[in-house]
């Protein structure tokens, strides 16, 4: 009989599982429940329709809650010094792993029992599924895939066959490493762009303190997808190389060559493929907010070695405004300052913060995440003030929505194709207010 441990069970925002949105834990002691804990988690990562779907969270429930960082000293101990019991437990251990590794944390060995794997053992059923074995048990199970609800119903049918059968020693879990060869195909965004910044920054071959900066943001917003040997081989680099704060010529060379782009892809065209190269490299040069004559010479061969982008916003913008500071061949104080202006409009739109927003008969569209209701909340709220809404941009959209979290699926990183449409068609003499979800006072 085992009268000391713990059940747990955890819930993940997305199909990578190496983050968590909630998690249950039961702690028994001399085989009475002695305490429950329950979290929300914020997994600072993206929210798959799939799982909210499954487990009710989006990101408006979890904003506000702790990480798993921040959380793991809270239930350190307690994973580390008892058994853990759950229902395909292993599963459970590896997100935790996972996500203990995102914020390099060291990945303690945890001892185990699996109650999928001895329900198989000793009981005779048609499925082995928890709610199914619930059922089947009569074991009470009320909200199945809330985090707390199924670390109960575990804890229920660990006891169940622990009482009636010889279930033998724990087994222990010590993770192992495995790096991941298929990249998220919605990550093929973050690396285009780190191939244009590095492009950018180069331009010059000069490569200053803002510079520096800029490639070790970049390091730090993709640290959490080091699972993919891809990532794992650029940030290590990345980090060799700028751990001194000095980038010398040997190491200029080594940046070149750090990553190739990605040309082919599954869910991104050609030419938005190139479109994130030039973002990047657009990123690249304004970080440190100068424009110099020899960063604007190679990004207009990039432009012209490009043209097949011609008629795709913003190449044409881009390439427009270039042509014109480059016309005589000398690029002025005056022309640079201009042409940084252009390129920081492009990259960082300006919201139209309206405080009078007026929706009775307008169209609206939705683009992002949103932080503090989910798209369907929003929407409804929109149209029970008379907005009508749209489920693409044209130029007969009043307002276009920009929510506050974002997408990791976006053309362009902070940018997504919804809003690049409405910035090119409000360019050509559009009306659309592009509006964030911080100033829709609703």
């Amino acid at each position: 009989m085992i009268n000391d441990y713990i059940s747990v069970d955890i819930e993940n925002p997305n199909a990578r599982g190496n983050s968590i949105c909630s998690i249950g834990i039961i702690v028994v002691k001399n085989k009475k429940v002695v305490e429950q804990k329950y979290s929300l988690i914020n997994p600072e990562d993206r929210f798959d329709i799939n799982n909210s779907n499954i487990t009710g969270l989006n990101y408006s429930d979890v904003k506000d809650a702790p990480t798993f960082k921040e959380y793991w000293k809270n239930i350190k101990e307690l994973l580390e010094k008892n058994i853990i019991v759950g229902h395909n437990i292993t599963y459970d251990l590896t997100v935790i792993a996972k996500a203990l590794e995102r914020y390099d944390i060291k990945v303690p060995i945890f001892n185990y029992y699996c109650t999928l794997k001895l329900s198989r053992s000793f009981i005779n059923s048609n499925s082995y599924s928890l709610n199914n074995l619930c059922d089947l048990l009569n074991i009470n199970l009320e909200n199945h895939h809330n985090a707390l609800e199924d670390a109960k119903a575990s804890q229920k049918l660990f006891e169940y066959l622990d009482n009636n059968n010889d279930i033998g020693n724990s087994e222990k879990f010590e993770f192992e490493r495995v790096l991941l060869d298929n990249l998220d195909s919605k990550l093929e965004t973050n690396i285009n762009t780190l191939y244009g910044i590095i492009k950018g920054i180069n331009y010059d071959k000069k490569i200053d303190d803002k510079e520096i900066e800029k490639l070790k943001v970049w390091v730090e917003d993709n640290r959490i997808y080091k699972q993919y040997a891809l990532f794992d081989r650029i940030i290590l680099k990345l980090e060799e190389i700028l751990n001194d704060n000095k980038i010398t010529e040997y190491e200029k060379i080594e940046l070149e060559k750090l990553v190739t782009s990605i040309n082919n892809s599954k869910i991104y065209s050609e030419s938005t493929l190139s479109l994130q190269i030039l973002n990047g490299i657009l990123d690249g040069i304004v970080c440190d907010q100068k424009v110099n004559q020899k960063e604007i010479e190679n990004l207009n061969a990039w432009l012209k070695q490009n043209d097949y982008l011609k008629d795709v916003y913003p190449y044409d913008k881009v390439l427009l405004e270039v042509s014109k500071v480059l016309e005589d061949r000398i690029l002025t104080e005056e022309e640079s300052n201009y042409i940084l202006g252009i390129f920081n409009e492009i990259l960082h739109p300006e919201f139209n913060n309206d405080e009078n927003i007026d929706f009775d008969g307008k169209t609206f569209c939705l683009t992002g995440e949103f932080k503090n209701a989910t798209k369907q909340e929003i929407s409804k709220k929109l149209q029970d003030l008379g907005g009508i809404e749209k489920t693409g941009v044209s130029s007969k959209l009043n307002y276009l929505i920009v929510g506050g979290v974002g997408s990791e699926s976006w053309k362009f990183g902070k940018i997504g194709g919804k809003q690049a449409k409405a910035q090119e068609l409000n360019e050509k003499g559009a009306n659309i207010k592009i509006i964030d979800e911080d100033s829709l006072r609703i």
